[in-house]
């Protein structure tokens, strides 16, 4: 070969090689960043001894003498149970489980506040390695439990509790105890997220397509400001962006908080299409710009490998795949005030045998 296209041959290769060794070490930097993001959002629950005797479903308390309920002495913690304490998240349970359940908080504590918040989106949800099978199972916020550490009250208080009664680290280990004695399923992780990173979170996605059921309309929709405006929703597939989003799925003057449960669930499986749409399960570019957008808005106690397995699992899955559940208006008796209504025992046992897999389901994607 001449020794101009010797020069120019090398020149080519070393141009080349210069640019993929650009590439990788900013793919290494964006990666390097991700991680730090994630472990950021890692927390490792409080050390507490939650009992689980209840059976499923028992049956309601309701005030005799129609006095507020109030929470039981706090006695000395003993050891946990390693079926709802949580472990330290290196040694939490992952997909090398036949299934791993997830209880999703979402919260609208604002930045002035200094007292931990109630929870007022709830949703548990069960991943089935061997069959690839998702449920999500919707819980109202205000469904009346018996807390996991004694008292009884409102489901989306139970986080909250935990925090004040335990300490940092309590109120994941009430909550999903709590959520785990209701149901009689173990609850293997949680994911707390705020309502503002799961706006943030939409818009670094570049909006989602929700298919609204039916027309809706709030007259008096409570603003951060403390405010209120009117929100409207016509029916059909319509593009939204975070704030939109969130709108759509926290509203309830338009209905109930049943048919709210509904719509999170609509916004959450839209928010899963929009991911594999854009490849973010298969793809490792820009990831930390998404982990970035929901540093300070995420708490888990999911570790970072585990993390990891459940993106991987998730590339598999179909839409058709997620089954949606919720105890709704059908599954629930009315308490004597003050408590509001609690779940009744036989309608939840069959939600939860069909939520599990245990019985023959309908719901498909409903």
């Amino acid at each position: 070969m001449p020794p101009l296209r010797r020069r120019l041959a090398l020149g080519a290769v070393l141009a080349v090689s210069l640019i993929l060794a650009a590439t990788m070490l900013r793919l290494a930097l964006e990666w390097r960043q991700a991680l730090a993001d994630l472990d950021s959002m890692i927390v490792t629950p409080a050390a507490i001894d939650l009992p689980t005797e209840l059976p499923l479903a028992a049956d309601p308390v309701v005030p005799a003498d129609g006095t507020p309920a109030t929470e039981a002495p706090v006695s000395a913690p003993p050891t946990v149970p390693q079926s709802v304490a949580s472990s330290p998240p290196d040694e939490a349970p992952g997909l090398s489980t036949e299934t791993l359940s997830v209880l999703l908080l979402g919260t609208d504590a604002r930045a002035e506040d200094t007292e931990p918040t109630r929870t007022d989106a709830i949703v548990l949800v069960r991943i089935a390695r061997d069959t690839g099978r998702v449920s999500m199972l919707s819980i109202p916020r205000d469904l009346w439990v018996p807390y996991a550490g004694g008292g009884e009250g409102r489901i989306n208080a139970a986080y909250a509790i935990g925090e004040k009664r335990y300490g940092p680290g309590g109120g994941a280990v009430v909550a999903k105890a709590t959520v785990a004695r209701l149901v009689g399923v173990d609850v293997d992780n949680f994911v707390l997220i705020n309502f503002q990173g799961f706006e943030t979170l939409i818009d670094q996605l570049g909006g989602i397509t929700v298919d609204v059921p039916e027309a809706l309309y709030d007259p008096a929709y409570p603003t951060a400001d403390y405010q209120t405006i009117e929100v409207r929703f016509r029916a059909g597939p319509q593009h939204m962006d975070g704030e939109r989003a969130l709108i759509y799925a926290r509203t309830r003057h338009a209905d109930s908080d049943f048919g709210r449960n509904q719509r999170q669930q609509l916004v959450l499986m839209a928010i899963f299409d929009r991911i594999r749409e854009r490849g973010l399960l298969q793809q490792l570019t820009s990831l930390d710009d998404y982990t970035g957008a929901l540093r300070g808005y995420v708490q888990t106690d999911l570790s970072r490998s585990r993390m990891l397995e459940v993106a991987g699992f998730a590339r598999g899955v179909s839409p058709d795949d997620v089954l949606r559940y919720a105890i709704d208006s059908s599954a629930i008796v009315e308490l004597r005030d003050p408590a509001t209504f609690a779940a009744e025992p036989r309608a939840l046992r069959r939600l939860v045998s069909q939520f599990t897999g245990s019985a023959i389901s309908t719901a498909g994607g409903e």
